[in-house]
Order: C-alpha cells, then structure tokens, then sequence
C-alpha cells in the first residue's frame, strides 16, 4: 500500500502514484502554513505586550526550556501542539471525514476551534478561570494582559519589568504560571465534559467547580516551587527562596478539599503531579 492511494504496487499506474504523492506534499504544507502563521501571530502578539521582539527559534526553545521549572512539560506538548494546528478540534474532524465531531454543540458554533475552546467557549470553563487568573494577577500592581491565542502559546515569553526596564523574575515566573495553568485546565475540562461526559448538560462543570480545580491547581504549583527550594534534594538545580517568595507573594491560598476537585480527567489527572526534573 502506497499512502492515501491504497493501490497494490503491481497495479498502481504512475498517474495514481503522483496524485498520491501530490496529496501528501499538499498535506504537509498546509501544516507548515498553519505553523507559520500561529508562530508570527505568537511572536507579534508578545512583542506588542513586552516590547521584545522575539525570533521563532526563541519560541521552540522557550518551550523546551526546564529552567526554574516554570512551565509543565504538559503544558509544553499542548502549546506545541496548538502552534503545530495539531489539536483533535474542529477542522480535523473534517479532515478525518468525522464531521459530526467538529461542531461545538452547545454553543452553535459549528466547527469548533482552540480559539473558541480556550477564550469563547460557554461549556469549557474559561470564563471562569481566566477571571480568576486575573483577580489573582491584580495585587501585583501589574497590568494584566488581553488573553488570545498569542499569548496563550507564547506565555513562556512573557515578561514583566520595572519602569527602567529591569525585569521582574518572580512577576515574570508568575505570569507565565498563571497562564499557561490556566489555558490547560481549560482543555482538560473540555475534554472531560465533551469525551468524558458525552456532551450532557446535565453534566456541566459548576463555577465551583471549576474554582476549586483552578485553585487547586495552583496551589500545587506553588507548593512545588516551594518543594524545589531544597537544596540538599536538588543542589545546584533548587530554586532561589527569594525568586519563590517574589513569584507568590500576594497571591491569594484558599484551602480547596480534595473531595471538592473532582479527578476524571481525559487528558492528565487532577491527582498530585511530582516536582518537574530529576523526580518527574
């Protein structure tokens, strides 16, 4: 069998190879020209907020980047992900002729996409999470940006600086934290309530719901930087006291139960993650 042809090789005419050909040539371009464009949009976006212009290279390899421990690696494969055009919404379903999977039913919008998912969505959470992503960000005295796509899959660039220019590095990690957090939980309530929970409205995510889990997620991430301060369990790997204390300083500790988080999950679990690094 020769790619999307089929044809046996013995009887496949040179006419049926080179459409085949041509079709997968076509196919892999079409992902280079969503790539590009995500990443231009990404890299314009981060620019207009931080004033930095950054090069696509710098963007793979703020996505690679374990320094500090700042981002997840899930967060990581799902922004790489989401620049690639490769999450399993809308327009693949199409592709993969599953055309009754790419609507967002409970919205009306009738070819769902990472955009509607993550910033218009009435069944994912959004709403919710990024208000609390903002209340959380407002005792930093900081301007809290406009959330898109850009800033979304460039959040590893962003940065947060002094009048001088000087940047902040706990109010940077912070940022790059709550967004990055926040834009995952989102996808992960998605797919819980769209593959998990078959769609029922019945079923929905309460606001409490979806507050406890955001809070809970964050306060483990919080509790993991504090964890990574040790320097006897990760040397010259730990994480500085002062760099922790500026990043959460101010941000608010609500106590969340465990009973009150919930733990389906389709894509990572709500259970305790280990501290990135060498104990991942």
């Amino acid at each position: 069998m020769i790619g999307t042809a089929g044809g046996k090789l013995q009887t496949l005419s040179q006419a049926l190879a080179y459409r085949a050909l041509r079709l997968r040539i076509q196919e892999k371009m079409k992902d280079r020209r969503t790539t590009g464009r995500n990443m231009e949009l990404t890299c314009a976006t981060i620019e207009g907020i931080t004033g930095v212009n950054h090069t696509p290279e710098s963007l793979w390899v703020s996505l690679h980047r374990r320094k500090k421990f700042t981002l997840t690696q899930k967060y990581s494969a799902f922004a790489w992900r989401g620049i690639h055009g490769a999450q399993k919404v809308g327009e693949y379903w199409i592709q993969a002729k599953k055309e009754d999977w790419a609507p967002c039913e409970y919205c009306g919008v009738p070819i769902e996409s990472m955009q509607h998912i993550l910033l218009e969505c009435k069944a994912s959470g959004q709403e919710v999470i990024w208000d609390l992503a903002r209340r959380a960000w407002a005792d930093t005295a900081a301007e809290w940006p406009p959330i898109s796509m850009g800033v979304i899959l460039g959040a590893a660039l962003m940065e947060v600086k002094k009048e001088d220019g000087k940047k902040l590095r706990g109010k940077s990690r912070l940022i790059q934290i709550l967004i990055s957090e926040s834009a995952y939980l989102i996808w992960l309530i998605r797919n819980e309530w769209r593959i998990e929970h078959e769609q029922d409205p019945r079923k929905l995510h309460t606001k409490q719901e979806v507050e406890n889990r955001w809070w809970a997620a964050i306060n483990k991430r919080r509790n993991i930087d504090w964890a990574l301060t040790n320097r006897r369990a990760y040397g010259r790997k730990a994480l500085a006291k002062k760099d922790v204390k500026n990043t959460w300083d101010g941000v608010p500790d609500p106590k969340v139960r465990n009973d009150a988080v919930g733990t389906g999950v389709v894509v990572g679990r709500a259970s305790s993650r280990r501290p990135p690094g060498r104990n991942r």
